[in-house]
């Protein structure tokens, strides 16, 4: 038999818990921040023993906002940033006046379209030869870029910690007789 502790097996004949001295304490915060739980309990594992465990787990409300708002920027500013990269390399090509026969170029062209359609017209743009210098793809990468950091704002404002300026904890023991 190991000497190493393992708990009681209650499938075991030989199981026997001392319930004398379990409590289990629990704490609340009034400002609904934090929710705490801690758990001891004293008893005889099958060996003859006395073991002591105790179990705390803490739940961080502000953590999980924390989280929320951590994901929401992180998401956003991925796909700001793939649109911007493609937004970028369509107003790159069509500078450089890039073949328009090109299966790449006219999959870029008609993907980024649809990001773009909104604000063609808006200004001229500009062409020489080829080369046309499109204001509408520079004007749609700003709006998106400000569209993007609107959306990680609101979620910094709906997600933001919340303070309390009480806060009141109460705490209940239960201790079990024999």
């Amino acid at each position: 038999m190991s000497n190493q502790f393992s708990p009681p097996d209650p499938r075991m004949p030989s199981y026997r818990q001392s319930t004398a001295n379990d409590e289990t304490i629990q704490t609340y915060n009034a400002g609904e921040a934090a929710h705490a739980q801690s758990q001891r309990a004293n008893y005889v594992d099958p060996t003859g023993n006395q073991v002591e465990q105790q179990q705390e787990s803490v739940e961080d409300k502000n953590l999980d906002r924390a989280n929320t708002r951590y994901w929401i920027r992180t998401i956003t500013y991925f796909v700001l940033g793939v649109l911007e990269v493609i937004l970028f390399l369509r107003f790159l090509f069509r500078l450089l006046g890039a073949n328009q026969s090109n299966d790449f170029i006219m999959f870029l062209y008609s993907l980024s379209l649809v990001f773009v359609g909104a604000f063609n017209g808006i200004f001229n743009d500009q062409a020489l030869g080829h080369s046309v210098f499109e204001l509408s793809t520079i004007v749609a990468m700003l709006i998106y870029a400000l569209i993007a950091w609107g959306i990680v704002s609101l979620g910094e404002i709906v997600f933001a910690p919340r303070m309390s300026g009480q806060q009141n904890v109460v705490t209940t023991r239960r201790n079990q007789p024999m």
